[in-house]
């Protein structure tokens, strides 16, 4: 009830302020005649005393009567295809990175573009039906298929001198099947823009310089992919962006720095342009996609300065916060002498403050979150402390976060999997998948995370 009242306060102050003051005038008369008010000429002195207090109102209160209107305008125009997001989270579940797969770059000595796929993995492995079958039975329900594109574009310019990034037919067929392999086992999955935001700038970086380029780039890239993936359904998310920042500056990871804020400032366009593209393709579940965005870094802190895109789909809560919470790195990245293996009540701080942050930030505000990137690194000795730390880090993405009503709502948490456990010493060995054997190199830790997932379902 409070809401419609507000609404039409909202509404008749705005009418005043527009000249239509017949409208309130009737509505007033009716009101006066209804309580049997004395004389007509007490009743025009009344309205004009009326009019000019709701006017003075609604100039002291602009910004938040403006507020009230444009969301209760949002609500009454919004679709329903009755899918809830705190639902299509939870149903997301436990999921897992094709890492280090159509993400690599920078191969030198290749002459087939597809032998990318492999390139960074052991023996060059590409994907098969059999690891996405094997992820799906271990009780995997997401997998996220990073896609890095400008390896694979031919560049040409328009008559206006612009530049043009068409994707190889090649290259689109491909990660088309890879996601078909997903897709065919009623997985969701997430494909999205990676590693083009690369240190040469010809592609995607948060600069001013490099915006008006890089909204080109995200824009073509995205209509073509929305284009061809259009009739897929909802368990197909597109992801905007991946880790955009300021790389090979010393802002690079830290996004409380005056550059990174202005990145983070510019990034903002580039995920407005991102959700653009996509519901401009108007066909198939185009509209309706829920769509994740990305801040400076993938930093957790990164909200400081992160403004989510204005969403012209129509339906309600379907973008997406990304976020890449490696909690805490000291446990879970850290190879230097200050790194540690123990799981011990420091690093459950460190794990609960995360899902603090995603509640109170996000959640609570009916703001669906995916960690989309997460994990920890094997070291020599922290296998049994790293298994105890996943437990706790899904419990906590199962329980910690509430809605707006106060309803528990999941994070889905998806595995960083690179394939790599070579060198304990160096970082980076986010291996969980055997691909080449087709199995777990860890099935303790795999076993624990899908059991914290599924404790309270």
């Amino acid at each position: 009830m409070r809401k419609k009242v507000v609404l039409l306060t909202a509404l008749l102050a705005g009418a005043l302020l527009s000249g239509c003051g017949q409208t309130v005038e009737m509505e007033e008369m009716k009101l006066d005649n209804e309580l049997k008010q004395e004389s007509e000429q007490e009743t025009d002195i009344d309205m004009n005393i009326k009019a000019e207090t709701q006017e003075s109102a609604a100039e002291s209160e602009e910004t938040e009567t403006d507020n009230v209107t444009q969301t209760q305008e949002e609500v009454l125009r919004q679709k329903d295809d009755g899918v809830r997001w705190q639902d299509f989270v939870a149903d997301m579940g436990m999921g897992w990175n094709l890492g280090n797969t159509f993400d690599a770059i920078d191969c030198s000595g290749l002459s087939d573009e597809l032998d990318y796929e492999g390139a960074w993995l052991p023996g060059n492995t590409k994907t098969t039906k059999e690891m996405i079958s094997f992820v799906k039975e271990q009780g995997f329900r997401t997998i996220r298929i990073p896609v890095s594109w400008h390896n694979h574009v031919d560049i040409t310019t328009d008559e206006n001198g612009k530049k043009v990034y068409t994707i190889r037919e090649a290259w689109m067929k491909r990660v088309k099947e890879v996601v078909d392999y997903c897709y065919d086992e009623g997985l969701y999955v997430v494909i999205n823009i990676h590693h083009d935001d690369n240190k040469d700038r010809r592609f995607i970086y948060p600069t001013a310089e490099c915006q008006e380029q890089s909204i080109d780039y995200i824009t073509q890239i995205w209509t073509q992919v929305a284009t061809e993936f259009a009739e897929y359904d909802l368990h197909l998310i597109f992801e905007v962006v991946n880790e955009v920042r300021l790389s090979g500056t010393d802002d690079e990871w830290t996004p409380d720095t005056p550059a990174s804020k202005e990145a983070q400032c510019i990034i903002n366009t580039y995920s407005q342009a991102g959700v653009d593209a996509i519901r401009a393709v108007d066909s198939g579940y185009n509209a309706s996609r829920f769509i994740m965005c990305t801040g400076y870094a993938g930093n957790l802190y990164s909200y400081k300065n992160q403004v989510l895109p204005t969403d012209k789909g129509g339906y309600p809560n379907r973008i997406m916060v990304s976020t890449h919470p490696y909690s805490p790195y000291v446990f879970c990245m850290d190879v230097s002498e200050n790194g540690k293996s123990v799981y011990d009540e420091q690093v459950q701080r460190d794990v609960r403050e995360v899902f603090r942050v995603i509640n109170q930030q996000w959640t609570s505000k009916d703001v669906p979150v995916v960690i989309s990137e997460w994990g920890t690194i094997l070291k020599a000795d922290n296998e049994e402390s790293r298994r105890e730390h996943a437990s706790y880090y899904v419990n906590q993405a199962v329980t910690a976060c509430k809605d707006s009503t106060g309803e528990t709502v999941q994070i889905p948490c998806i595995l960083w999997d690179n394939g790599s456990i070579a060198d304990v010493t160096k970082g980076e060995t986010f291996g969980y998948l055997d691909r080449q054997n087709v199995t777990w190199f860890d099935q303790g830790y795999v076993d624990a995370i899908i059991d914290a997932c599924d404790a309270d379902n």
